[in-house]
């Protein structure tokens, strides 16, 4: 039995597109994971993981109530976290409300929670960004995310950009100007798809680097949720991540009143921003044209991490 245990929550971040950082101007490879990372845009959901961390007799980790020894980004931050302060062994227990591998940050997510829970529990005495930057280091070495830490780590702001890459404690995001609480992120999703497709085809990378600068200039050039969606939307088309039934769904979400619509990134899932006074009609007639697929909606979420009472 566990002697004691931290729980936090981190929201949910949807990627709407990216752009792959790994290399130096003269394009060498970096070799410090701490400044690989990307650029890119997305949403933060009020649905997210719920991390427990708790001493025990050996590494454990729970997904949804099932024990995962492939839960390879959780299992990083451990170790990587053990070698530089040598604390004993760990139960995490992750409970996640969105869909994993398909685009929702859970794996970002639960590795930033499992870090910050692990220098609570152990009197580390890290700051945010110094514990979320191992959780951001795992996500490197496990390849199931580039930038999604950074993001997750600053709490103003529903919607934004991560202007400039690397660790938490080196990246830059800025937050969209809006009033979040009138709208809802409704969700379309058919699965997952595997990261390091893309992650490590050199040829794929540069037609998604190439379109993730125009669409990142696009956007700045008009700062709304209505515009990163609607760039979102080319992003996918032209880099040929999205699937013929990502992009007709994405025009009828359109149709039935959503402010725009994409792939997340990277999932074979949409996510498109409804107002809430429309919400349920629309849920209505969405859900009946695409009924192969999840669907659910979120509020969005305007802030970062917290600690939770176990």
């Amino acid at each position: 039995m566990p002697n004691s245990s931290r729980k936090v929550f981190v929201p949910s971040a949807v990627s709407s597109f990216f752009e792959v950082c790994d290399t130096n101007a003269d394009g060498s490879r970096i070799t410090d994971p701490l400044r690989i990372g990307s650029r890119g845009g997305g949403f933060k959901l009020k649905i997210g993981t719920t991390t427990q961390v708790s001493e025990w007799d050996s590494d454990v980790v729970y997904i949804n109530g099932r024990k995962r020894s492939d839960a390879k980004t959780t299992l990083n931050v451990v170790k990587l976290m053990r070698e530089k302060f040598g604390f004993d062994f760990v139960k995490v227990e992750h409970m996640v409300e969105a869909p994993i591998g398909a685009g929702f940050g859970t794996s970002g997510a639960g590795a930033l929670a499992t870090a910050i829970a692990l220098s609570d529990l152990f009197g580390l005495k890290l700051t945010l960004l110094k514990a979320a930057d191992f959780a951001h280091i795992a996500e490197i070495q496990s390849v199931t995310g580039l930038g999604t830490v950074t993001g997750l780590v600053y709490g103003a702001g529903a919607a934004g950009l991560v202007t400039e890459p690397g660790a938490p404690s080196l990246g830059r995001v800025d937050a969209l100007i809006f009033d979040h609480s009138n709208y809802a992120l409704v969700c379309a999703y058919f699965g997952a798809i595997e990261k390091s497709s893309v992650l490590l085809n050199e040829v794929k990378k540069r037609e998604v680097n190439e379109q993730g600068r125009i669409t990142m200039k696009k956007v700045l050039e008009e700062c709304t949720p209505e515009s990163l969606l609607e760039h979102s939307l080319s992003f996918a088309k032209n880099t040929g991540l999205a699937s013929e039934r990502i992009l007709k769904l994405a025009e009828l979400a359109k149709k039935l009143g959503a402010l725009g619509a994409t792939q997340n990134m990277i999932g074979d899932a949409l996510h498109c921003l409804v107002p809430k006074n429309k919400l349920q009609e629309f849920l209505l007639a969405f859900s009946s044209k695409a009924q192969d697929a999840l669907i659910f909606s979120s509020e969005l979420w305007q802030g970062g991490v917290k600690f939770l009472e176990e």
